[in-house]
């Protein structure tokens, strides 16, 4: 999308409801044209809870995007048979897996092994002060950044996961 008005940056679009981003899409960039909206509006859910799960799944969403939903068999996963659903456009992708499957089926399937429940992030800043005062309020600080980062992780937490531990 190519925007009209190319002063017009928004601050706190995270923070709009649905049919305010959708506004502000429309004015910004169609000149409030309503065949815009209903074009967003035919992929929605006509069942309203359904597609207010579908809009939790991503940051600022607005509409449903419907691509084929095609299917690969013969999945052997620890000693289980499964379909696979796969959403995608590229026919071949599908056949690939459908073929892959079909070949390690004769082989033994496939084989899982959890490794880690854990995942590592990192954050990379630069300092250039103190590294012993920095160390200190680091130290002094973790309890409340552990505990303020739970706003925004309070879907991950509900889940068993979220920020397990901050390291300086």
């Amino acid at each position: 999308m190519k925007k009209q008005n190319s002063n017009n940056k928004i601050d706190g679009f995270s923070k709009l409801s649905k049919q305010e981003k959708i506004d502000w899409i429309n004015s910004n960039y169609f000149h409030n044209n309503n065949n815009s909206y209903n074009l967003l509006k035919q992929y929605w859910n006509s069942d309203l809870d359904l597609q207010r799960i579908h809009d939790e799944f991503a940051e600022n969403t607005i509409s449903n995007f419907i691509i084929p939903l095609g299917v690969a068999p013969n999945f052997l996963i620890d000693g289980i048979d499964y379909t696979i659903p796969m959403a995608i456009e590229e026919s071949s992708v599908v056949a690939a897996a459908c073929k892959a499957a079909k070949f390690w089926r004769k082989r033994g399937g496939f084989k899982t092994k959890i490794v880690n429940f854990k995942k590592t992030g990192q954050v990379h800043f630069i300092f250039n002060g103190n590294k012993e005062t920095l160390s200190k309020f680091f130290k002094k600080i973790k309890p409340k950044l552990l505990k303020d980062c739970e706003k925004i992780s309070h879907n991950m937490i509900k889940r068993g996961g979220g920020i397990l531990n901050i390291e300086l």
